[in-house]
């Protein structure tokens, strides 16, 4: 079930960093067209009537996101009352992962902007998801 709910918001964070960039290489790196076995959940849960609602996120991004959200869960325990609690975890998040995989496959004129929306929207879910 981890899994499942990994690749759900990888492809709403898939959604969000499209927004931003529109290429299609980016696209390729992030999403990906064939249902597989973690987007399952996603496939179940995509359709109101006809319309196509979710991003099916590509392996690549939703391996990134579970690192990322590992490391998230690792510093949390340091961070979670200092000042720039966000700031020092996105930057720990682009230290620590190896994005290469995104990097080799997308766009490399938005590489960047790609790992800064990445980092940020894994930082920020999971702030609000501790909150709770």
């Amino acid at each position: 079930m981890y899994l499942f709910s990994v690749a759900y918001v990888s492809g709403f964070i898939a959604r969000h960093v499209l927004c931003a960039v529109r290429c299609d290489d980016s696209k390729t790196c992030l999403t990906y067209p064939v249902m597989m076995s973690a987007n399952a959940f996603i496939y179940f849960l995509e359709y109101k009537g006809d319309e196509h609602s979710l991003t099916s996120p590509s392996e690549r991004l939703v391996e990134t996101v579970n690192a990322s959200v590992t490391v998230w869960v690792g510093m949390m325990a340091d961070f979670a009352y200092t000042h720039s609690v966000e700031k020092k975890i996105t930057a720990a998040i682009k230290n620590t992962i190896d994005f290469g995989l995104i990097q080799s496959s997308g766009c490399l004129l938005h590489c960047q902007e790609i790992v800064d929306g990445i980092a940020w929207s894994v930082t920020r879910i999971c702030i609000l998801w501790w909150c709770k």
